[in-house]
C-alpha cells in the first residue's frame, strides 16, 4: 500500500493546484498565500468601440481594458479571524487588529475601501508542440483586484465554497519556460 500524499505540502502546491494565489497589504512588501485554490479562470477583454470611416471601412478604436477574473476557494476555519468588528456611530472602526493572514481581514479592507491586491501565479503544462518544441510549461503571473465575495451551503453537504470575483490590475507575464528549441 502506498503511503497518502499531503498536497497541502508546500513542495506539491504549484503542480498538485497548478498555481496559487496570495493577497498582498498594501504596504507592497507583505504577501500572504492561501492553502486552497480549487479553481481559477481569467477572462481577457480588450474593449474596442466599432465605427465606419470615411471611405465606409468599419475601423476599430481602442476604448479600454476590461479583464476580469473568478476564483472559489474551498473554505475551512483557520481562513477567519476570531476578532469582530466594530462601528462607533454608525462608522466601521478603522483600527481593529485583525488577523491579516485571514479572509476575514480583506473583506475587512473592501468594507473600508482600502485597496488590497491579491496575485495569481501558476505554471502548467502544455500540449505536444510541433517539433522542435517541446512539451513546454507555460508561466502566468496575475494581479488582481478582489472585490466581491459570495458564499453559500448546500443542503446536501459538502463543503463550503467562496466565490472570489473582480477586476485583472495587471498581467506581469504569460511566457513559455525555456525548451530545447531554445
Amino acid at each position: 500500500m502506498v503511503a497518502p500524499t499531503n498536497f497541502n505540502e508546500q513542495i506539491y502546491r504549484g503542480k498538485a493546484f497548478e498555481g496559487f494565489v496570495q493577497f498582498q497589504i498594501p504596504d507592497g512588501s507583505t504577501w500572504y498565500r492561501l492553502k486552497e485554490r480549487q479553481s481559477m479562470s481569467v477572462s481577457f477583454n480588450y474593449l474596442r468601440i466599432g465605427h465606419y470611416s470615411d471611405s465606409g471601412k468599419k475601423a476599430l478604436d481602442p476604448s479600454g481594458i476590461g479583464h476580469s477574473f473568478s476564483m472559489d476557494i474551498k473554505l475551512t476555519s483557520d481562513m477567519f479571524s476570531n476578532t469582530a468588528w466594530t462601528y462607533t456611530n454608525g462608522v466601521l472602526d478603522s483600527g481593529i487588529n485583525i488577523d491579516k493572514k485571514t479572509l476575514s481581514y480583506w473583506l475587512y479592507k473592501n468594507e473600508l475601501n482600502e485597496p488590497i491586491e491579491m496575485v495569481f501565479v501558476t505554471s502548467f503544462p502544455t500540449l505536444s508542440a510541433p517539433a522542435p518544441t517541446t512539451n513546454d510549461d507555460v508561466n502566468i503571473k496575475i494581479h488582481m483586484d478582489p472585490n466581491q465575495f459570495s458564499t453559500g451551503l448546500s443542503a446536501s453537504g459538502g463543503s463550503p465554497e467562496l466565490k472570489v470575483t473582480g477586476e485583472v490590475l495587471s498581467i506581469t507575464h504569460a511566457i513559455r519556460s525555456a525548451g530545447t528549441d531554445q
